[in-house]
């Protein structure tokens, strides 16, 4: 196989984002990976310095990593975090190298690694804390009862706290096997119906404490054929709603979530709005994290939004909230039609 050939398979089919420098910081050349995140054409960027390119990056760290790969010769390794107000943060990691009299650069978004590695540790965390929490409950309580007379009314006392204990233990390592099979699992493409799967979904949480104690408005003006996995649907649309009811304010009425389905683009546009106790500015970046709970008032494993964001993941979609506190919350949720030459014939 020829070099250029090599070189065309190696350069342009990576998906980690390249390119070469000048002396000067001109780009030399780029790989279609760098052209699609930067949203630019070849002919935008070859021959065009790094400051045309990005504004203001003079002033930053990198830029001074970059003269100094250039002067030494000594390669760089970065990762560079960007905040999002209400995705949370992205992590890309750039390596800087020495090329010739300029520099080579590899950039690649390594936020799911970086999220995988934080999950792990709390996860650890909330083993070693609250996941072992019940499991001491439940010995403190079978130690206590083996100390007590052994009459029928305290050893029925006894027997429901444990099983408090233990369906607590039981309700967090369900949501976490669920939160795993969405993140592991294959997705199953149907037409889908959104007042059917809406209805399927509030009789599967309408014994849930507070669902009568909120108005549930439901607004439909998508008109095309949507197809996506109605499993992961209805685990999107049960925490969500599970969310609003949780967060509800208390003694309040008129409390409501109104869901709007429009579409949108080449798929759909769902919202959530409620009129509940809404979330402090400064945790809404890290409402999708694992195990986060904005408040104990409501309970819950903190897992719901952690779900919501895997879900929505593996729908090629994505979600962002308006929320201020004592107001409501807004979500808003972009689903793409899945929609396949095998499914527009079924």
């Amino acid at each position: 196989m020829a070099a250029t050939n090599l070189r065309e398979i190696f350069f342009n089919r990576t998906q980690e984002s390249l390119a070469i420098f000048d002396k000067d910081l001109n780009f030399i050349d780029v790989n279609e990976a760098l052209l699609l995140a930067l949203r630019l054409e070849r002919d935008e960027i070859i021959g065009k310095n790094v400051c045309e390119i990005s504004p203001g990056i003079e002033k930053t760290e990198r830029y001074k990593t970059y003269l100094e790969v250039i002067k030494t010769g000594k390669s760089f390794v970065l990762d560079e975090v960007r905040i999002h107000p209400s995705l949370g943060s992205f992590v890309t990691r750039i390596s800087i190298f020495k090329v010739g009299d300029g520099l080579g650069l590899a950039a690649v978004n390594i936020t799911d690694l970086k999220e995988a590695v934080n999950e792990l540790e709390t996860f650890i965390y909330k083993s070693s804390h609250d996941l072992r929490s019940p499991i001491a409950s439940i010995l403190g309580l079978i130690n206590v009862a083996n100390n007590e007379p052994k009459d029928f009314e305290t050893t029925q006392y006894y027997f429901t706290k444990i099983k408090q204990q233990a369906n607590q233990l039981d309700f967090i390592l369900r949501k976490l096997v669920e939160t795993t099979r969405i993140k592991q699992g294959d997705k199953i493409i149907h037409l889908i119906n959104f007042h059917e799967l809406i209805e399927e979904t509030l009789k599967s949480i309408h014994l849930m404490k507070g669902f009568n104690e909120i108005e549930i408005v439901k607004t439909f003006y998508s008109v095309q054929k949507f197809y996506s996995d109605k499993s992961l649907l209805i685990f999107l649309f049960q925490n969500l709603i599970d969310n609003a009811i949780k967060y509800k304010k208390e003694g309040v009425k008129d409390s409501f979530l109104k869901i709007t389905i429009t579409d949108e683009n080449a798929g759909v546009k769902i919202t959530f709005a409620d009129n509940g106790i809404g979330i402090d500015d400064n945790l809404q970046k890290d409402i999708y994290n694992m195990f986060f709970r904005g408040t104990n008032a409501a309970g819950g494993s903190g897992l719901g939004l952690y779900t919501v964001k895997h879900c929505i993941k593996k729908l090629n979609g994505h979600i962002s909230q308006e929320s201020k506190e004592k107001i409501g919350t807004t979500f808003t949720v972009y689903l793409p039609n899945e929609k396949t030459v095998d499914t527009q014939n079924k």
